[in-house]
């Protein structure tokens, strides 16, 4: 309570200063309305004002990104409203969009991690069929190569497909925007060993071809000298520098445009990248951490002819989840083919409709890794395959110069569960005034199927436990009902108001479960169940954009909510379905947000504070089965103030410093995960 009055303070007087440095400089040379009205892709799949904009969204812009000193893709995500971005080794982060996290409590870090936000690049899917989610540290692409980042905010299944349950994260990269060369670099050290760089280079051929290439790292040691040891129920020597580096990522892009004609275009990327993080993750018997390590390697292709767009893309790969595992392994060779084909028809100028069809095929394999006779066991078995084929319908209907309609819907048909889902969105608009937009938003999203739950297959001699999957699994799924009211009250002050209640069903847990006959007498056997557990969540988000001169940008946001659960099962009874009860959800915070204060003090000399905020919350493991007295989950409230000094030398040329939790507190934001402290940097860039 006592860091939400803080933080709560802190945003308020920053709407004091703001105003008062504002009002000894030039009044903006340019309206509100033309600095606002930024476009957004995300939201319809074609560009448009985002202050118009039918769903819950934001923009965050390169710019805004580089005068924050975000140090990474999720860290920069903590400028963006509604989303809940928790740190949980150095440069390793936890990343939920309005929460929904952990419904079932007692699972291991992979029930605890993100699988119902679709992350994409450029509009390509880079998600984790396997237990589903998004590994942040294997993300080829990093602050180098985005241009922006475009959110939307509740169930966008109908648009993008199944896993934009919760909505939908979309990382726009650069385009080669000059002729010749272009090129751009930024390079930061700090405490902690850590390193980050990233450099990228891009020629105009001529009006037609362009070409770029990038490259990026990061080395980060964790700030934390111990980890939480189960066996001590406490943080202690791990005992070998297994754990010393934090993470460790390299990446390489190229990426090709070809201008066939003025309405023919055809664009091609491709890249690598490796990563080791250490990060809690897979259940193991002495820490919540575990060491895991991504390869992969992608190519696209993206074709615009017209209203007709296609992208295909296959992605090749290879994880290990559990490093150093002496018996059950998680590593495994994937290959993923994603294509989709939409024609965007204009009936009328009042009128368009979007016909849509879809394929994804994802295939693990790990029986190059699994050897019987020298005892490793596989947690499936051989290569297992999830396919999925899609038809949607999206429509836009201005029906008078104040009202428009969005309707959609998409069916998507798995071979595992063997059945067809449907999704839908309904949103409308209508404008009071050119000063003031009201809208509504109906949406049901269902997440893809998974590797894991659906072909788990394990048996450990000789203790006899058996761990299964089940086919016929529902898929999770979100309904959502939202409000949302936006208005210019002045031109320098813009204000968004978001109402939604959201329901969630058809989660799925291990359990203790004993299979149909025949199976082998004396034996545990746990089995992938779908869980009775429903969830309601309630909440607000109120953000602004303040620009009260050509100096100063205050960009405020905080959301209130609070999430409950109908028959969740207890600590003791999650390995069976009786002894349900009802409870609140408190692993979602309650409040959570923070502000982006940008102040020009000279014409070289640039000052931004960006603190985030969470409340305290409640986070679950299975080990609160095996020791209910234990303290580990209970994260108390967090205010981390961030701040950046940039010094422009020439036009080209810029120096920097950055601080990263400024206030020094070493606290846990994450079950049992390091207790992160203050990192300070320097570094430069340059751009050509």
């Amino acid at each position: 309570m006592k860091n939400t009055i803080k933080f709560l303070t802190v945003m308020a007087l920053a709407m004091v200063i703001a105003p008062s440095y504002g009002q000894e400089e030039d009044i903006f040379e340019l309206s509100l309305e033309e600095l606002m009205d930024i476009d957004i892709y995300s939201v319809s799949k074609k560009a448009e004002s985002l202050f118009e904009a039918p769903l819950s969204s934001s923009t965050l812009t390169k710019e805004e990104i580089y005068n924050a000193g975000a140090t990474s893709i999720p860290e920069a995500l903590r400028l963006v409203p509604g989303l809940i971005v928790r740190e949980m080794t150095n440069g390793s982060y936890d990343i939920h969009l309005r929460g929904f996290d952990n419904i079932n409590r007692y699972g291991d870090g992979t029930s605890s991690a993100n699988q119902i936000t679709l992350v994409m690049i450029d509009g390509r899917p880079v998600f984790n069929y396997n237990l589903g989610g998004t590994n942040w540290e294997a993300l080829p692409v990093d602050l180098v190569d985005v241009e922006r980042i475009e959110v939307v905010r509740g169930p966008s299944a109908p648009l993008y497909g199944p896993n934009a349950v919760a909505g939908v994260i979309n990382i726009i990269t650069k385009d080669v925007d000059g002729d010749g060369v272009v090129a751009n670099a930024n390079v930061s050290a700090g405490t902690d060993n850590t390193y980050i760089g990233g450099v990228r280079l891009g020629y105009q051929f001529n009006e037609k071809f362009s070409a770029q290439v990038s490259g990026n790292f990061q080395r980060r040691d964790r700030q934390d000298d111990e980890i939480f040891l189960y066996q001590q129920n406490a943080y202690g020597d791990p005992g070998n520098d297994n754990f010393e580096t934090g993470v460790e990522r390299n990446g390489v892009n190229l990426m090709l445009d070809y201008a066939v004609a003025e309405d023919f275009n055809i664009g091609v990327q491709t890249g690598l990248q490796r990563a080791e993080v250490v990060k809690p993750f897979t259940q193991n018997a002495t820490t919540p951490f575990s060491q895991s390590v991504y390869e992969s390697e992608y190519v696209n292709l993206a074709v615009n002819k017209g209203g007709l767009s296609g992208r295909f893309s296959y992605t090749t790969g290879f994880d290990d989840l559990n490093k150093g595992a002496a018996q059950v392994l998680l590593k495994y060779d994937y290959s993923i083919v994603d294509a989709n084909l939409e024609y965007n028809w204009n009936l009328s100028d009042k009128i368009s409709v979007r016909p849509g069809f879809s394929y994804q095929s994802a295939a693990y394999n790990n029986e190059d890794y699994v050897d019987l006779s020298q005892g490793t066991i596989g947690v499936f078995q051989g290569e297992q395959t999830v396919e999925n084929i899609a038809g949607s319908l999206m429509a836009d209907i201005e029906v008078t110069e104040k009202l428009r309609l969005v309707a959609g819907g998409r069916v998507d048909k798995f071979n595992s569960p063997d059945e067809a889902y449907f999704a839908y969105q309904f949103a409308a608009t209508y404008d009071i005034n050119d000063k003031n937009l009201i809208r509504a938003v109906v949406s049901k999203s269902n997440s893809g199927s998974f590797i894991g739950p659906n072909f788990l297959d394990v048996q450990l001699p000789p203790a006899n436990l058996y761990y299964q999957g089940d086919k016929n699994l529902d898929l999770f799924q979100i309904q959502m009902f939202e409000l949302g009211y936006r208005t210019k009250l002045s031109n320098k002050l813009e204000l968004n108001i978001e109402l939604f209640r959201q329901q969630a069903e058809n989660t799925n847990a291990l359990i203790v479960d004993i299979p149909q006959a025949p199976y082998t007498p004396g034996g545990d056997y746990f089995r992938y169940v779908n869980m009775p557990v429903e969830s309601v969540q309630n909440g607000v988000t109120l953000s602004a954009n303040y620009v009260p001169s050509t100096k100063v940008q205050l960009k405020p946001f905080v959301t209130f909510q609070k999430t409950e659960s109908e028959n969740l099962a207890s600590s003791q009874s999650i390995f069976g379905l009786a002894d349900l009860s009802d409870d609140e959800n408190d692993q979602t915070p309650a409040v959570y947000g923070g502000f982006y204060l940008n102040v020009k003090a000279t014409e070289k000399l640039t000052v931004n504070l960006n603190p985030y905020f969470m409340s305290e919350q409640n986070q679950y493991s299975f080990y609160d089965n095996v020791n209910p007295a234990t303290t580990v989950g209970e994260i108390d409230s967090r205010l981390i103030v961030n701040a950046k000094v940039n010094y422009m030398i020439n036009n080209h040329f810029n120096v920097y410093l950055n601080g990263r939790n400024l206030l020094g507190d070493e606290k846990a934001e994450f079950y049992g995960t390091d207790r992160t402290s203050m990192l300070l940097m320097a570094g430069a860039s340059i751009k050509f």
